[in-house]
Parts: structure tokens; sequence; C-alpha cells
């Protein structure tokens, strides 16, 4: 798992990024994923957007939800956007 990458393209002619493999690679880029560019005077943001999950279940007190394909790690997720959330709270 990369927790920091920093990344230098070039726009193209008509105005347009083609992403690199690498980083195409780690973000886990695929042809018709969504993404969000979330937008600052000097800072463009590309985050992912992930799957809503609409269905749910409960089954002895515990939500059990569909298969989506994706594997998640939910302590390191929830730990890295905390530090996301602290990070973003100091730069402002």
């Amino acid at each position: 798992m990369v927790n920091h990458m920093t990344v230098t393209f070039t726009l193209d002619d008509s105005g347009e990024i083609k992403l690199p493999d690498d980083l195409k690679r780690v973000f886990g880029a695929e042809p018709g994923m969504h993404v969000l560019a979330d937008v600052t005077a000097n800072r463009i943001e590309i985050i992912k957007v992930l799957p809503e999950i609409t269905e749910g279940k409960l089954e002895n007190g515990v939500l059990l939800l569909p298969r989506l394909g994706i594997q998640t790690d939910a302590v390191a997720a929830v730990r890295a956007d905390r530090e996301e959330r602290a990070e973003r709270a100091l730069r402002k």
C-alpha cells in the first residue's frame, strides 16, 4: 500500500492529461471509473469515487454488506482517513 506518491505529468495540446501507468496501478484506475476533483486555487486532488452501498442486512447484530470485489482493511482505511483530514486541517 502506498501512503504518499508525487507524480508529475504534462497537459497535452488539448489540455488533457494522461495518467502515468504507475499512478493508474496504485490508484486502481480502470476504464469507466468515476473520480472526483477537489479543486482549490493552487491544488487539484483526484479522489476515487467508491460505489455507494445501498443494500445490507443485519445478522446477529452485524451489518453484512454485499460483495463489491473491493478488498478493504477497515482499520487502515479509518486511520488513513483520519490522518488525511488532519493534514488538510493543517494546510488551511
